[in-house]
């Protein structure tokens, strides 16, 4: 009987300090935080569609709500130096339409890469030409 006793003690006590951190938790918000919230969550589509299968707005309607900004890890410099070696090269696209890049449109103000450059043997083959060693069918 003692150790009952003791057990339901010890239950009511880790009862009452488990109800006292939950309510240190609870904050009062004004009604205009909660109206910002509101609003937020409106432009933002994660209120709750559908009340059985717990979908929000943003995942029954995807294209009404914009993506959310995905990080780069490439830096600044990166992409600059990126930039100035795809203009070195002619790979830049240089109609929108077609997709076709200035190298495309213009192959004599580019030099060639190395993998065109370069036979099979390691001699330099030009654009058009093909090495004497490649069997053709």
């Amino acid at each position: 009987m003692k150790n009952a006793r003791t057990s339901i003690i010890a239950l009511a006590l880790t009862a009452l300090s488990a109800g006292s951190v939950f309510a240190a938790d609870m904050t009062s918000k004004t009604r205009e935080q909660v109206r910002a919230e509101l609003a937020q969550a409106q432009r933002d589509g994660t209120l709750i569609a559908d009340g059985q299968t717990g979908a929000t707005f943003r995942q029954m309607f995807p294209g009404s709500y914009m993506q959310p900004a995905t990080m780069s890890t490439t830096s600044r410099d990166q992409v600059r130096a990126d930039l100035m070696q795809a203009q070195r090269n002619g790979t830049l696209i240089a109609d929108g339409q077609t997709g076709a890049s200035f190298r495309d449109l213009n192959p004599s103000r580019y030099p060639m890469n190395n993998m065109q450059a370069l036979g099979n043997d390691g001699t330099t083959v030009g654009m058009g030409q093909s090495n004497s060693n490649v069997k053709s069918n």
